[in-house]
């Protein structure tokens, strides 16, 4: 459920659309109590085992956390270790508290960490749930793919006819070969409609998208549609893909998660699996595709306001850092 908190700030920043989304980002970031601690407790903080692109000294945690501690990122010996999956390097660490962190589909082990952050939904003080779509929307404001954090919040703006029909069809985009459901579900509709392959995985345009947020978003504000598909499905498991379609402008065509309608308004994109078969699904989008008024109406929709899940205010996630440590 949404915080009473972020639920009157959000209510008071749609109702006034003319002010200014800096603000909704400050907020949302760090908290209504953000500015008044006049002095903050130092904090040293390690990271171990994330990802190699990583930027241990500048990322989500160390802005979120900023405005309640002086921190300071260390290599070992710290306050707080936050761990990730990609390594091991975590099993020879010192530090006073431990975070466990993960994007990737596995259960955290919640009894060999302080804490643990990650998109499962599991009922336990030491745990907090954040799907990954959180954190990159807070990477797409910092690389420069959209202006703020809070971007996915605004309402969205439906395009004209004239620049739906500028859009080409849909567009699919993966490095990984192995994603048997989408690949199946590509080749049925790319059967009906030609989908632009525009990654490394069955591409078919002759050019492959450079890698990073800020290409992906632009190529995807090309098209009406684009594929948000899952690497797997488990409840609750709800990755940034179907963020960046949504930052682009376009219709996401999602399969993953079985309970997406907690984190996503219906209605706002195409739930693959809620079709009978692929035929069904296809019928659907191609209907949606050639019905301009009843694209508009779906281009419409918020796709997070008014979800029963709420989890861009990121001040929580500080709060619950700091009650842990």
């Amino acid at each position: 459920m949404i915080d009473p908190r972020t639920a009157a700030a959000l209510q008071e920043f749609l109702a006034n659309p003319g002010l200014d989304p800096s603000l909704l980002d400050l907020f949302l970031l760090f908290g209504p109590s953000y500015g008044q601690r006049q002095t903050r407790a130092p904090l040293t903080v390690a990271f171990h085992d994330f990802w190699p692109e990583f930027d241990k000294r500048e990322n989500f945690f160390t802005e979120i956390l900023s405005h309640r501690f002086a921190v300071t990122v260390v290599e070992d010996g710290c306050d707080l270790a936050i761990v990730s999956v990609f390594g091991t390097r975590h099993r020879e660490m010192r530090a006073r508290r431990s975070l466990y962190f993960t994007g990737e589909n596995r259960r955290p082990p919640l009894d060999a960490f302080d804490m643990a952050v990650s998109f499962d939904r599991i009922d336990d003080p030491r745990h907090f749930r954040l799907p990954l779509y959180v954190m990159h929307a807070f990477e797409h404001m910092r690389e420069g793919a959209t202006a703020h954090f809070c971007q996915p919040l605004l309402p969205p703006v439906p395009p004209t006819r004239d620049e739906f029909a500028a859009r080409k069809f849909c567009a699919f985009l993966y490095k990984n070969p192995h994603g048997t459901r989408r690949n199946d579900f590509f080749q049925a509709l790319h059967a009906r409609r030609h989908v632009d392959s525009v990654g490394w995985h069955l591409n078919n345009t002759g050019s492959v998208v450079k890698m990073g947020w800020l290409p992906k978003i632009r190529v995807f504000a090309k098209y009406r549609f684009a594929f948000a598909f899952e690497n797997s499905s488990h409840p609750g498991y709800l990755t940034e893909k179907i963020l960046d379609v949504f930052q682009a402008g376009a219709v996401p065509l999602y399969w993953g998660d079985p309970d997406v309608t907690r984190d996503v308004v219906p209605g706002s994109f195409i739930d693959v699996s809620r079709f009978a078969d692929d035929e069904a699904a296809v019928a659907a989008i191609l209907a949606l595709d050639d019905d301009y008024d009843a694209y508009r109406r779906c281009r419409g929709v918020s796709p997070f306001v008014g979800a029963p899940d709420f989890h861009f205010d990121a001040y929580r996630l500080a709060e619950f850092i700091e009650s842990r440590l």
